[in-house]
């Protein structure tokens, strides 16, 4: 196994998967095919275009999406964050510049480890069109936890412009 794989992040995606697949399948059907890029001859997709998801709807079509699992201790915040950077230092594009993703799941751990508490499904081509109207903003960060060089931007989910939820947690 690689460092990759040991790395507590990875873990904790790994076991919320099912938890994530449970709201896809609420979401778009119980029918709803779902695999992840996780094998070296798929990660084309992840790196070129930030797509960690594949979510197969019952009528065959294909959504593309990015996850972010975030940890329990920073549900308060209920953000939505996007790599900003990988190393702000040499100005390295992250995820930010290269999402191509039709959905975004971010969702937040429960202290047990059994679901998400918030979390949201949004639709990611009106989320960049909403910022690009100007109506999310998004604030710069550093990412400051575990030796983690890559920056980042967040927004507050629960004021996402209505147009960009495609589900959530909450009542809009």
């Amino acid at each position: 196994m690689s460092n990759f794989n040991n790395n507590w992040r990875r873990q904790q995606e790994l076991r919320m998967r099912p938890y994530a697949d449970m709201i896809y399948r609420e979401v778009f059907g119980n029918e709803t095919g779902i695999v992840r890029f996780d094998r070296e001859e798929e990660k084309t997709l992840d790196i070129t275009f930030a797509i960690d998801v594949q979510v197969t709807l019952e009528n065959g079509q294909i959504l593309l999406g990015q996850e972010k699992y975030l940890s329990e201790k920073y549900a308060g915040h209920k953000s939505i964050t996007v790599e900003y950077e990988q190393n702000p230092l040499t100005h390295e594009h992250g995820d930010w510049f290269k999402l191509a993703t039709q959905f975004y799941f971010t969702g937040y751990c429960n202290k047990d480890m059994t679901g998400f508490s918030p979390w949201v499904i949004a639709n990611w081509t009106s989320m960049v069109l909403e910022t690009l109207a100007n109506n999310i903003h998004w604030v710069h960060n550093n990412n400051k936890a575990d030796g983690a060089r890559a920056s980042f931007v967040y927004t507050d989910m629960t004021k996402l412009p209505q147009s960009c939820i495609i589900a959530c947690s909450w009542e809009y």
